[in-house]
């Protein structure tokens, strides 16, 4: 076998080596239950469940979509593991949810929720000027700011 064919195969059994494991744990750590698991998501976990999001994966607002979106969620993840072990809540402790998301699930190209509701047409004019969801329906997933004082007690 020539050196080049060796490399190539060494190559594509070190990047399995790291991608299956990457995948299994990106499928087991990013499911609302696991999710849950941290002391401090365990109240907008229990919000989530009695909202109209309720059926949505925590995934389908916080993640962005994109070819590095499991990427982008892997090291998020991996940040709030650190933050959860050595209790050091720092500025981006806030969770991420993606304006995108909210769009594409309610014009009806998302199909996992392809059964939202379709988004009103007066919404777009917002959308232009730069509105986020968030201004106007502040607890739809569930609700924001709970437990929040001047500072953060786990």
């Amino acid at each position: 076998m020539k050196p080049f064919h060796k490399g190539l195969i060494i190559l594509g059994l070190v990047f399995l080596a790291f991608y299956i494991p990457f995948r299994i744990t990106y499928a087991w750590y990013t499911t609302p239950s696991s999710c849950q698991k941290c002391h401090e998501v365990a109240p907008y976990y229990t919000s989530w469940q009695k909202s109209a999001h309720k059926n949505t994966d925590c995934m389908d607002c916080h993640v962005t979509r994109g070819p590095f979106h499991r990427l982008d969620s892997f090291s998020r993840g991996i940040r709030d593991v650190a933050e959860n072990i050595t209790g050091d809540y720092g500025l981006f402790t806030n969770s991420i949810y993606y304006n995108s998301n909210c769009i594409a699930c309610h014009i009806g190209n998302f199909k996992p929720e392809s059964n939202a509701p379709i988004m009103p047409d007066n919404h777009a004019i917002k959308i232009k000027k730069g509105l986020g969801c968030n201004n106007c329906h502040r607890d739809t997933g569930h609700k924001n700011g709970l437990g929040v004082d001047l500072k953060f007690e786990p």
